[in-house]
């Protein structure tokens, strides 16, 4: 049984394609844009027989996957729906239809890879979602901030004399560069250290781990913030939690 996962996000697009019940064989990612540089990395693939996905990224984009898909192998997408639980994890969310499902395919994710801990899980992309799952399997829910190109452009945006622009992270910023780069990161490190005090406060003993294409810049800085807290980074959390629910699918 050939199986192809999809996570459409805000920016990339992330596939995976898997034999069977093992880890998968190919990936790829393409920006949302080069959507036709994506169907033909698809388009090499053996014939698929399952297809999961996970979309919370332009409708138009979803709707040309699902026409390749049908026209290449007759095979129709299975798109992510948040559910009150999963493998054996009690959604706490209060309004499911608000939740994103790419938060909870990272939850599943997570928890497929890092089982029986209690765990801060931080998506740095677009947006920061920082969540708290307890050792327990509750989803306790978490937050949604600006990710650090979207804290440096409205700052831009807002202002008369700041502009987007690089700079570097310093304890002690001499330069406007540096300045924002160094506030911006302080803010999305700090949402996940406040998230993992919280959790900790609860007598859990959460690991923090970061995904995401900022994860590596956040990383260091969540550790010299705080020395007893190791940031693990742990790419593609979401396709892993759609292939933990397909695979729990075909048991």
């Amino acid at each position: 049984m050939n199986m192809l996962l999809i996570d459409l996000g805000n920016t990339r697009i992330k596939w995976a394609f898997c034999e069977g019940h093992s880890d998968w064989k190919i990936e790829g990612y393409t920006l949302n844009q080069d959507i036709e540089q994506l169907l033909g990395q698809l388009s090499t693939l053996p014939h698929i027989d399952l297809i999961h996905g996970c979309t919370v990224g332009a409708p138009e984009v979803a709707t040309r996957l699902e026409a390749f898909c049908q026209t290449t192998w007759q095979q129709a997408i299975t798109w992510l729906q948040v559910t009150r639980t999963a493998l054996g994890i009690h959604n706490g969310y209060r309004y499911l239809e608000q939740q994103g499902p790419d938060r909870w395919a990272a939850v599943i994710g997570a928890r497929s890879l890092f089982p029986e801990q209690a765990l801060v899980i931080a998506s740095a992309g677009t947006a920061l979602t920082v969540d708290a799952l307890t050792e327990d399997n509750e989803f306790l829910g978490g937050m949604i901030l600006p990710g650090l190109r979207l804290m440096k452009s409205a700052l831009a945006q807002q202002t008369e004399r700041l502009t987007v622009s690089d700079g570097a992270f310093h304890d002690f910023p001499r330069c406007t560069t540096d300045a924002i780069q160094t506030g911006c990161i302080s803010a999305l490190a700090g949402s996940i250290l406040a998230m993992h005090a919280r959790l900790s406060l609860r007598g859990d003993t959460p690991l923090c781990i970061l995904s995401g294409g900022d994860a590596a810049i956040i990383a260091p800085v969540l550790a010299s913030f705080n020395p007893n807290l190791t940031p693990i980074i742990a790419e593609q959390l979401v396709l892993h939690g759609l292939a933990a629910l397909a695979r729990d699918q075909l048991k």
